[in-house]
């Protein structure tokens, strides 16, 4: 019962120590000049937020516009670049066409053989679309020496091939009947056995011609691969031109000579340069 009647003063005393102590430090801090610092403390804080925000918003914004200004000039060099780019590939084409052409040039001079012969150089202009009597136009007629029935020859990948004769002549232009016409005929002869034959085309560029009067006895010699010049036997083509080479060959049930194909060795669909030969008074 004692403790009880003294506890309770005792407590009301602390309450009362703790309330003057708070009421203390409540006149100190009044008593100083921490009010008056306040608004500057607050001034402080608020104004230094706003400006650094500020100055964070005006960064990105600078920083983005310059962005964009680079990204412009970066496009505009790119822009630079490809049109530089097309320019180079337009130049290389060229440069690679007249890589061709000189190639081309090159092989026509380069034509070594016949060398008794007087040889002029056509380019060929104009085909015939037609596939029966195909026929060619170059452009060198009778005031370059060209004359009727002069055979022509061309220089393709290594190889000098027989490709027709003229047919007809003008003042600049002249025709040409390729080999692989149905009226073409030439005499010929297997460069290994010397066997004589007549070659004929068949009317078609793309059909073999065929090597005519090749005895029967030729069968077991004649291989595919074989190749078939001009005998000059005709007295139209100098001997020792290459008209192709032995493709397929089979008998003739009807005669005795062996029917042979032979693949020409000069590609006429895509001959470009011709030699028209001219071989003087002896024609």
């Amino acid at each position: 019962m004692k403790n009880s009647r003294f506890h309770g003063p005792t407590r009301a005393v602390h309450q009362k120590a703790a309330v003057c102590l708070i009421l203390s430090l409540a006149i100190l801090f009044v008593s100083t000049k921490t009010m008056a610092r306040i608004p500057d403390i607050f001034k402080g804080y608020v104004i230094g937020g706003l400006q650094k925000s500020f100055a964070a918003v005006s960064s990105f914004f600078s920083r983005s516009i310059g962005a964009v200004s680079q990204l412009r000039s970066i496009q505009k060099d790119y822009e630079a670049l490809l049109d530089k780019m097309q320019d180079y590939e337009l130049r290389e084409r060229d440069f690679a066409v007249l890589k061709e052409e000189n190639q081309r040039l090159k092989e026509l001079l380069d034509l070594s053989s016949l060398p008794d012969t007087k040889k002029i150089a056509a380019h060929v202009i104009a085909r015939d679309p037609s596939n029966t009597y195909s026929s060619l136009v170059i452009d060198k007629g009778y005031d370059e020496g060209i004359k009727k029935y002069m055979p022509v020859i061309a220089y393709q990948d290594g190889i000098e091939g027989l490709v027709g004769k003229i047919i007809e002549v003008k003042a600049s232009t002249s025709v040409l009947q390729p080999l692989y016409d149905q009226r073409f005929f030439a005499a010929a002869r297997l460069a290994k056995t010397r066997t004589e034959g007549m070659i004929n085309g068949q009317g078609f560029r793309d059909s073999p011609l065929n090597l005519l009067y090749i005895p029967k006895g030729e069968m077991d010699q004649l291989k595919q691969g074989d190749v078939v010049v001009t005998s000059g036997l005709d007295q139209v083509f100098p001997p020792e031109i290459m008209v192709g080479r032995v493709g397929n060959f089979r008998l003739n049930e009807f005669s005795s000579s062996l029917v042979i194909d032979v693949q020409p060795g000069i590609d006429l669909s895509r001959i470009e340069y011709v030699f028209v030969i001219d071989k003087g008074p002896s024609e």
